[in-house]
């Protein structure tokens, strides 16, 4: 059997050992090769040239081979690595030989880091963090890095690498890293939780709606916020009201950024105290029986089941006008209703101008269970 070693596509001499050593996890398995090789020649002078030859192949790449009468032994092809097969090491054994034998110890390290041909994604490590803190959305961020195929475009991969915006969730920042010559990509991705979905047109924003009394005592109501993409301005008007104490809205048509407000006046309850009683009477209809004999008690009858009579009694005082008496708690068995306005007099001080009363009789033909009047 005569063995042979193909590097590069050529034959470099006979080997007369191999020694093959893996080592490392995916994506960074290392597989080495070491080499010892009998360089000859026919004359001393000759072998020279052959030396130096294989120390000028140190540190090129190509494919390797051991064969034994021309059938592969074991190979290592380009193909199959992510870098290498590369010649890193040429060592001389002994570098003062017979004359006689024209012949030298050669020692060659070889070195390749493997890969999986069939994917292109080698490897891919990625870690979550979710964050929530008191007022604000809740946050994902993805951090993670893939080592791809050699040959491999990282842009290519990137829709496959990178995490799918999941439902209810907007992507607030994106940060990808690309490197072509070792085929890799490391990216940094931040979701947010959104509560409402964004108007349509509408890449960022948010509005907030408050009420408050100005100085004049008028109670409104203001919209205000931010909104910024291609319709950003449209879906703000929409929020307009119909009959706006003020309006406001600003464009920045370079970034697309509209800010409003807006303020409006609101109907307030009109109440500035209200007070409301209930009062349950369950009531029978008995008749007692007197017997003949005076020492035993007379027997009593009952007729008809027991009815129970709610009185619903309340005041509330308004602010500038008299309010609305609220219904009566049981309407179906009412069977009186009065109401009283007070007479709104200049004189009279605020808690006693602008004052409403109330009284409801209801009378069920049962029993009524008893219950809490309302706040």
């Amino acid at each position: 059997m005569s063995l042979t070693l193909q590097f590069a596509g050529a034959t470099q001499g006979t080997p007369a050992g191999l020694t093959v050593t893996r080592i490392g996890t995916t994506p960074d398995v290392e597989e080495t090769w070491l080499i010892e090789l009998d360089a000859e020649a026919a004359t001393a002078a000759a072998l020279e040239p052959v030396v130096q030859a294989l120390k000028d192949l140190q540190g090129t790449s190509g494919d390797l081979k051991l064969q034994s009468d021309g059938m592969d032994l074991r190979a290592l092809g380009t193909a199959d690595c992510r870098s290498g097969p590369t010649l890193v090491g040429v060592t001389e054994q002994d570098r003062a030989p017979g004359q006689a034998e024209n012949r030298r110890r050669v020692r060659l390290e070889f070195r390749a880091t493997l890969q999986d041909a069939a994917s292109a994604i080698q490897s891919h490590r990625y870690s979550v963090r979710l964050t929530t803190e008191p007022g604000q959305p809740q946050r994902v961020l993805t951090t993670g890095a893939a080592i791809l195929r050699k040959g491999e475009a990282p842009a290519d991969s990137e829709a496959v690498l990178l995490p799918v915006l999941a439902a209810g969730y907007r992507r607030v920042r994106q940060t990808v890293m690309r490197d072509a010559q070792v085929p890799s990509v490391e990216y940094e991705v931040m979701d947010e939780q959104v509560f409402r979905a964004l108007p349509g047109g509408v890449d960022d924003g948010h509005y907030i709606i408050s009420e408050f009394t100005d100085a004049q005592a008028r109670s409104l109501r203001a919209i205000s916020g931010f909104f910024t993409g291609a319709s950003a301005r449209a879906r703000a008007l929409e929020l307009r009201p119909g009959a706006p104490v003020s309006s406001r809205v600003s464009e920045n048509p370079f970034s697309r950024r509209v800010d409003f407000e807006f303020i409006e006046l609101v109907e307030s309850g009109g109440t500035l105290a209200l007070t409301e009683s209930l009062t349950f009477t369950t009531t029978r209809r008995v008749i007692d029986h007197p017997l003949l004999d005076t020492a035993l008690p007379a027997y009593r009858q009952q007729i008809g089941a027991p009815q129970t009579e709610v009185i619903q009694e309340g005041s509330a005082v308004g602010d500038g006008r008299h309010v609305s008496p609220p219904a009566p708690r049981y309407a179906g068995d009412l069977i009186e209703r009065q109401v009283h306005y007070s007479m709104p007099h200049a004189g009279l001080p605020a808690d006693r101008r602008w004052v409403t009363t109330w009284r409801y009789v209801s009378r069920g033909r049962s029993a009524i269970l008893a219950g809490a009047p309302h706040a």
